[in-house]
């Protein structure tokens, strides 16, 4: 009777999904990454979330073919029934630690960004208190009440869009992105790892799927749909970047997108950019409470301690944050939580679902 309770307080539908994952994938890593794609794309950077998006695509198949094996369990769940329980316990340590590293990574960027644009005065660790306050408060909250928050924030995504209309009366340069192909396969795939990356939160269907009350024949089309709309909204941003600055300029920015919209300035707005970055602040923290849900649902503990649970977890990515990061530092932590993130997020989920095929697990053979 627990279970079902604990199920009835943690379902949401389809349409809350979709928006689960809208706002899962779009974080921190948007404001960066022209400046990041075009070092090795130039200007066919473009291109390169494109192929991203295709990549997520496959992975969104693959989960979902795990996912009708073992409908009622969670990843971690998953890991247990395929791979026995110690070694699943292990994957499990793994993917948890992965959760916990990404989300103090995101917050720390988000430090970056907010001290550097907005709070140059403030201690790093207040702004960390207060991101994490309220990261903590909506994560310790049911499924249900999360969802409904993404999407509410979803609604400023549209005026983000708005927003970047303004930049268009700017001048651009389309010669900035031709001949297009020129920068050759090899500098856009490169690229594509960096799009990759910050599309990062579609693992997030891992862990909602056992809790969607519809019926799950359409949840493919739902995060299909979904993952479509955020190809979409990164190749928009990059392509008005290219255009906007040459890439020796875009080279220098660390956000180009804010730089774009800090030229802008009317009679009764002055910068833009602090308008949008305003605004994009809710996006960035629903990714942060994306993460600290993600990290305390795997570690599969009973309802009444999953508060204490969202608070240590809280505790440890705010400790993380407190870590001096200089340029140097970040982009080293960086890159070992994205070979981390691709073991979680790529190579554990298809190694599964091979063994379930091999092994022939699935949920019903279990009690067998």
């Amino acid at each position: 009777m627990e279970e079902e309770m604990t199920d009835k307080n943690l379902s949401i539908t389809k349409f809350q999904l979709f928006f689960i994952m809208l706002q899962s994938q779009i974080g921190v890593g948007l404001l960066s990454l022209p400046n990041v794609v075009q070092k090795t794309a130039k200007g066919d950077g473009w291109i390169s979330p494109l192929f991203a998006g295709v990549a997520v695509q496959v992975m969104l198949v693959i989960y979902w073919q795990l996912l009708k094996r073992f409908p009622n369990l969670i990843y971690t769940e998953i890991t247990q029934k395929i791979l026995g329980r110690f070694l699943g316990k292990l994957i499990n340590l793994v993917i948890y630690m992965n959760f916990i590293l990404v989300g103090g990574l995101v917050t720390i960027l988000f430090i970056k960004i907010i001290n550097l644009w907005l709070l140059p005065l403030t201690p790093n660790w207040i702004i960390s208190i207060l991101i994490l306050t309220a990261c903590i408060y909506l994560a310790v909250s049911d499924l249900r009440i999360i969802a409904r928050f993404f999407v509410l924030a979803t609604s400023l995504i549209l005026l983000l869009m708005f927003t970047s209309l303004l930049s268009w009366f700017t001048p651009k340069e389309f010669q900035y992105i031709l001949p297009i192909g020129s920068s050759g396969i090899k500098n856009i795939l490169l690229g594509t790892n960096n799009s990759l990356l910050a599309m990062l939160g579609f693992e997030g269907l891992l862990f909602t799927f056992p809790f969607i009350i519809d019926n799950k024949k359409g949840v493919l089309k739902t995060v299909s749909i979904s993952n479509i709309l955020i190809v979409i909204f990164y190749t928009y941003f990059i392509f008005l970047s290219l255009i906007s600055f040459s890439t020796d300029q875009l080279a220098q920015m660390r956000e180009p997108i804010l730089n774009l919209l800090r030229g802008i300035t009317y009679k009764m707005v002055d910068r833009v950019d602090l308008i949008f970055l305003s605004i994009w602040i809710v996006p960035m923290v629903t990714s942060i409470i994306a993460y600290l849900f993600f990290a305390s649902k795997s570690m599969n503990v009973k309802k009444k301690n999953y508060p204490r649970v969202v608070l240590m977890n809280g505790f440890i990515i705010f400790l993380i944050t407190l870590i001096p990061h200089n340029d140097a530092t970040t982009t080293l932590f960086n890159k070992y939580v994205t070979y981390l993130s691709y073991a979680v997020v790529f190579i554990i989920p298809t190694l599964l679902l091979i063994l379930s095929f091999l092994f022939k697990k699935h949920e019903s053979s279990e009690s067998a």
